[in-house]
Parts: C-alpha cells; sequence; structure tokens
C-alpha cells in the first residue's frame, strides 16, 4: 500500500501468526482477534509473559558473568570500610546508573565513602585521565563504573598499577581484550547465561546492587527501579527481544511505583510535576520525550552534576532549585539544536543530498555544537528513515555521533571501519566516535559502500509495518484496556499501528498552537469514534477531498472527553 501523503512512502500489514494460536489466546483471554493476533506476533508461544501480572519475575543477577567476583570484591569494601569512586556516563543512562550505585552503597557504608563522578563532554564519554589522577590522589581503593569502561583498557590499568581495583559494570559491546579490572559485568560477554542482552548501563547497575543486597542478606531495593526505568527508556535499548521482555517487566513495575507515589527519586518526581506529567498515567515517552531531554540538557548546556543531584536529593527544596535549573538548560538547549538542525537542512538542501535514495545521511559541520550532534542526527533519522551521521570538524579530529533505524546496526557499522576511528562506542541504534580529519573522506566513502550491502536493514528502503486490520466497531474501552495491557511500548515493542479499511471523516479542523495538528471525527460501517492527526494539519486538503480512505492510525484515549480516540498516521491506498 502506498501512501497518499507522503511521497515514497509505502506500507504492508504484517503476516498473520498462526490461526491457532490467535485463537488459542483469544479463548484464554476473550479479547479480540487484533489483541490476539498483536499477542501472537509479539510473543509466540510465550505470549503470556508479556502480560506478565507480577512484574517483578526478574532474571537472576548472578547469571551475569563475574557477578560473584564483583559482589566478593564489594562485600570485601563494606566489611573494611573503603571508600568507593563511582564512575557514572553524562548522558541520562550513566547519571540514572551513577544514582543506582550510590544509592544502593551509600546505606552500606560509613557517611562520605562514596564519592561519584558524571564526568562531562569536554572530558569525552568513559574514564579520563584526570579522574584517574583524582582516584590516585584521593586514595580510593575501589573504582566502580557505569555505563562505560569496557573501553577504558588504559586508564583501567594505570588505576591497576596504582593499587586501585576497579569493578567495571557497562553494557557497551566488547572489543578485543578485557581490561584489567577485577571483574567486567556487561551482559555481552559471550559467556554469558543472563537471558537479557539489552540492559541498559543502568540495569547492569540495579543488578549489582540486586547481587550485592542478596549476598548480605538484605531485601531487593525494589524503589530504584524508578531510576533504572528512566536510563533505559532514555537509552533506547530494546524493551523485548529475542524472546526476553525484562526491559519491559522493569519499566512496568517502576510505573505501578510511581502511580502509588513511590520510588527512590525524590528529584524525579518533583521534576515530573513541574512537567505536568501525570505519575498514575505514565508512558514511555513521558520519560523519552519530556524528563529525559531536561536531564541531557545539563551536559548539552551546562554541567551534568546538576542532573545527577537532582536525582539524589533528599531535600524538597533543593530538588525544585535543581529543577529549575535544569528547565533553564533544557530552553537554552532547544535553541541550539533548532539553530543546528536548521543548518543540517540547509546543508542537505545545498548538496543536493537525497538520504532515501542513498540509505545513508552523513554531514559535517565545521564547530558544530557537540553537545547537539545527537539530538540533530536522531531528528534526521526519523525524518529519512535512514541511518544519520552528523559530524563536528574540529581543526584536526572531527567528533560523530550516529543514530540508527530499522534493523541497521551502527554499531557493528563503526566496528566494521575502526581502523579509521581514533575512539567509538555504543549499541545497535545510537552511537559516537572520533576519527582524525585526514581519514574523514576515505571513511565517509567506505561507509556509503557498505551501506549498499545493508540496505535490507534499512527502513527507508522497507515498507512500513501495520501490525493488524482492525474494525472500527471492535473498537471500544475494553479493547482499550486489552491493548494498555501490552505496554509500556518502546523498541522491540512499538505501540500497534492498525488499518482502518473505507473510513469517511467529517468535522475536520486544525487545532494547536501552530494550528499544526488535524482534528475530527472518523467513521466507518455506521461507527463513529473522535479523530486526531497529530502534525498532520498540513494534509487538510488530503483528507477533504477523499470520500472514503483507508487510514493507518494508532488507538489512544481523550482525557478531556473520557472517550477513544484514533490518532491518524497516513491515509493510504492499495497498489494498482
Amino acid at each position: 500500500m502506498r501512501s497518499l501523503l507522503r511521497e515514497r512512502r509505502e506500507w504492508r500489514v504484517a503476516p498473520t501468526p498462526d490461526d491457532e494460536l490467535v485463537q488459542t489466546i483469544r479463548t484464554s483471554l476473550g479479547c479480540s482477534r487484533a489483541i490476539a493476533v498483536l499477542l501472537a506476533q509479539r510473543g509466540g508461544t510465550s505470549w503470556d509473559l508479556l502480560l506478565d501480572p507480577t512484574g517483578q519475575h526478574f532474571h537472576s543477577p548472578w547469571a551475569l558473568t563475574d557477578m560473584d567476583r564483583a559482589t566478593s570484591r564489594l562485600v570485601r569494601a563494606i566489611e573494611a570500610r573503603e571508600r568507593i569512586f563511582v564512575h557514572g556516563d553524562f548522558d541520562v543512562d550513566g547519571l540514572t546508573g551513577a544514582a543506582v550505585l550510590y544509592r544502593g552503597l551509600r546505606p552500606l557504608l560509613p557517611p562520605n565513602s562514596v564519592k561519584v563522578e558524571v564526568g562531562d563532554r569536554a572530558a569525552g564519554h568513559g574514564l579520563s585521565r584526570a579522574f584517574v589522577l583524582r582516584a590516585i590522589d584521593e586514595g580510593f581503593t575501589l573504582v566502580l563504573t557505569t555505563d562505560c569502561g569496557v573501553m577504558n583498557h588504559a586508564e583501567i590499568a594505570e588505576l591497576a598499577d596504582a593499587g586501585i581495583d576497579t569493578i567495571v559494570t557497562d553494557h557497551h559491546l566488547l572489543v578485543g581484550d578485557l581490561p584489567r579490572a577485577v571483574a567486567v559485568v556487561d551482559p555481552h560477554r559471550p559467556e554469558n547465561a543472563y537471558p537479557n542482552a539489552n540492559l541498559a548501563g543502568v540495569g547492569v547497575a540495579y543488578k549489582l546492587v540486586v547481587a550485592l543486597y542478596e549476598r548480605i542478606g538484605q531485601a531487593t531495593p525494589l524503589e530504584l527501579l524508578d531510576l533504572v526505568s528512566l536510563g533505559t527508556i532514555a537509552d533506547l535499548v530494546p524493551l523485548c527481544a529475542d524472546g526476553d521482555n525484562e526491559n519491559q517487566r522493569l519499566i512496568r513495575e517502576a510505573f505501578r511505583m510511581l502511580a502509588d507515589g513511590r520510588g527512590s527519586s525524590l528529584g524525579l518526581r518533583t521534576l515530573m510535576a513541574k512537567l505536568s506529567i501525570n505519575p498514575k498515567k505514565l508512558g514511555t515517552s513521558d520519560f523519552g520525550y519530556l524528563v529525559a531531554p531536561k536531564l541531557n540538557a545539563a551536559n548539552r548546556a551546562g554541567d551534568p552534576k546538576v542532573a545527577f543531584l537532582l536525582l539524589i536529593t533528599e531535600v524538597a527544596d533543593q530538588a525544585e532549585y535543581l529543577a529549575e535549573i535544569l528547565l533553564d538548560y533544557n530552553r537554552d538547549r532547544e535553541i541550539a539544536q533548532n539553530d543546528l538542525i536548521g543548518q543540517a537542512e540547509a546543508l542537505i538542501r545545498t548538496e543536493g543530498l537525497d538520504p532515501q535514495e542513498d540509505g545513508l545521511l552523513f554531514l559535517v559541520g565545521k564547530y558544530w555544537n557537540e553537545g547537539i550532534l545527537g539530538l540533530v542526527a536522531s531528528n534526521l533519522a526519523e525524518r529519512y528513515r535512514v541511518p544519520t551521521i552528523v559530524l563536528s570538524r574540529g581543526d584536526r579530529i572531527s567528533r560523530g555521533s550516529c543514530r540508527s533505524v530499522g534493523d541497521f546496526d551502527i554499531s557493528a557499522c563503526l566496528e566494521a571501519h575502526r581502523q579509521f576511528l581514533l575512539q567509538f562506542g555504543g549499541h545497535k541504534m545510537a552511537a559516537g566516535f572520533s576519527v582524525s580529519n585526514d581519514a574523514l573522506a576515505e571513511l565517509e566513502e567506505r561507509m556509503f559502500e557498505y551501506v549498499v550491502d545493508h540496505r535490507s536493514s534499512i527502513a527507508a528502503f522497507n515498507p512500513e509495518q501495520i501490525d493488524v486490520e482492525v474494525e472500527l466497531r471492535d473498537v471500544d474501552l475494553r479493547f482499550y484496556t486489552n491493548l494498555s495491557s501490552l505496554a509500556p511500548y518502546g523498541p522491540g515493542n512499538p505501540s500497534p499501528r492498525f488499518l482502518l479499511r473505507g473510513c469517511a471523516f467529517d468535522g475536520l479542523g486544525l487545532v494547536g498552537n501552530r494550528k499544526q495538528h488535524l482534528k475530527g471525527r472518523v467513521s466507518q460501517d455506521g461507527h463513529a469514534l473522535p479523530f486526531i492527526g497529530f502534525r498532520l494539519g498540513k494534509h487538510l486538503d488530503a483528507f477533504e477531498s477523499v470520500a472514503v480512505a483507508d487510514l493507518v492510525c494508532q488507538i489512544g484515549f481523550d482525557d478531556w472527553r473520557n472517550d477513544i480516540q484514533i490518532q491518524g498516521i497516513d491515509l493510504v491506498q492499495a497498489a494498482a
């Protein structure tokens, strides 16, 4: 099916799962066929795990390689009342991971025994030599990393030579030998028996805290799941993959706690309140599009320590003050981001680039703001549906941020070109690197060649998927409730998209501050529901000109009208 609104966009309905399995699910749950199809598509014969009403059946941390070594060293540190230096990266995953380790360790040690460094963009990702020298000068005997470490061979070796042990908790892909750490806890280690290879950095840090508490006979600190869910959502790791949905269940339990007014972080709840987020109706988009950007603004337009302090403060006035600082940072970030997106769009036009033909967008700007590169890459990757690399060219070195879409593995792409790179790291959907300017032109050429061999994994060269066809008469409150039971949604478990055939529209009008949204009613075979088309206002004429059309949509709830709402995505027609 081709789009009536966007040139080059095509759609296809996903293959229907085994009908016997679909019928089994319908009989078991008493649900509609569309809901049963969704469960069969996403869960197969283990579909019931997607619903998991308890939410607390998480994998044992002891299946992670080196967990025994890591906890043994921490127990020794607790018994000897050692001082521990925690290093977390400066993005939301690293910030929340550092907060989890701080909150987990602080009750087990004397006051002021845990120091945290969250780094900054100037020093780059991972351990810096300045951090190593501070650890040595200040007499620490144990360093603990989160969301970094597996690539810091030289820094960890220097710590070891100074008599300082290091425990690495990370979730990035391992390249070459392991660093000289006492323990390296990473779900990507090939010898792991752990079922979930997609833990975020904060998830690995949390598993270490859980294992430590089990080892010393204390209750599992479930209250830390608010921070785990925030970092997991912000880092875009799959919520469901390879038959495992532990990340989804971690977030689901965190949302339950926050709805009940529980959780470890006063600062997080304060920021949510300032953003008018209702904790009883939390979705991943609230954390991904509202909360996380405010925390990340600290490393893009200010000091990331402000964000970390917000996550750990227990003083209400301080939480209010720190949240306001983050909101100020975010306003500056938005201005810088919009400016750089404008420069990137101008570059695409002036150079006559066609990302959807080339399959890759590779942009280089002189002295572009490095703190904004990832946001610009995300914006462009989503718009053009191709992997996007945005670089800031310095005097001798360029630094780039990458974002992917579809099944294209951007981390594997960097690994295939490591001979050109000074540093690199990341995961399938997001990564970063630095490269000598002398190697930049050849790197660009080789990456375009790489894309030619991987076109089948790039979203722009594949129709977008509709999950299942549904009829408007079946979309009621019960349907929406059943649909909500598959949440939270995110990478690996996207919000379902439906096909409504033979729709008509009436009462259409433009709403929103810039009249960018389309609102009205949609009807099919005598049944009608409210309709909203977010950012579809520019297509008002197309909607008004069709008497009947097929609609790709999602299904939501209008809190103001207290009614089900059809959220339009695209108008389509079958290929001739």
